[in-house]
């Protein structure tokens, strides 16, 4: 009798010892990365000089480079989405162009309305948290999000997370918070 009685023990012992290790694995990887970007020293401010179209007038600003990643990237990004949809539209629009390279241009064209709507909601919503500013990166099975802040707490990752987890679909494991200053 007392051998059974060892015999559940030691079963016992084992099934709580693969209930913790597995818990213990299921939460290893399940955290964002976080990166964090030098801070630009105020010696590495551009003086950045604006002149008027006529020339008489110069307007002179001192502009850090940091807070024009944010503004710069966007504005890249568009004018290439754009340069990518009038493409599709082009395609779309062929009387050349057979049916099923118009149908696979108009897919793409909507995938694409939807990545940007998608990005313009994530980085919309992780302003609304309190940063100053944010932009993602999608790519075909991870996600980047730089977020402009001068500190980044653990809440603040898991209010990211969140956010881009819910927005998106995008397991955690896949996401990568970048801070920039």
């Amino acid at each position: 009798m007392s051998f059974v009685i060892k015999k559940r023990t030691l079963l016992i012992i084992a099934f709580a010892l693969i209930l913790l290790l597995s818990a213990y694995m299921m939460f290893l990887g399940n955290f964002p990365k976080v990166v964090y970007e030098k801070q630009l020293d105020s010696g590495e401010l551009e003086k950045v000089s604006i002149s008027a179209i006529d020339d008489t007038q110069e307007i002179s600003a001192v502009a850090n480079l940091e807070n024009d990643f944010f503004i710069e990237y966007k504005l890249e990004r568009d004018r290439l989405r754009g340069q990518e949809a009038d493409y599709l539209r082009e395609l779309i629009n062929n009387p050349n162009a057979s049916t099923e390279s118009k149908e696979k241009a108009q897919q793409e064209l909507i995938a694409l309305s939807q990545k940007v709507e998608k990005e313009m909601l994530v980085e919309n919503l992780i302003r609304a948290k309190g940063f100053e500013d944010a932009v993602i990166f999608f790519s075909d099975d991870h996600i980047n999000v730089v977020v402009k802040t001068d500190g980044l707490m653990q809440k603040d990752i898991a209010q990211i997370t969140d956010v881009v987890t819910k927005t998106t679909g995008v397991s955690v494991d896949k996401i990568t918070i970048i801070e920039r200053k």
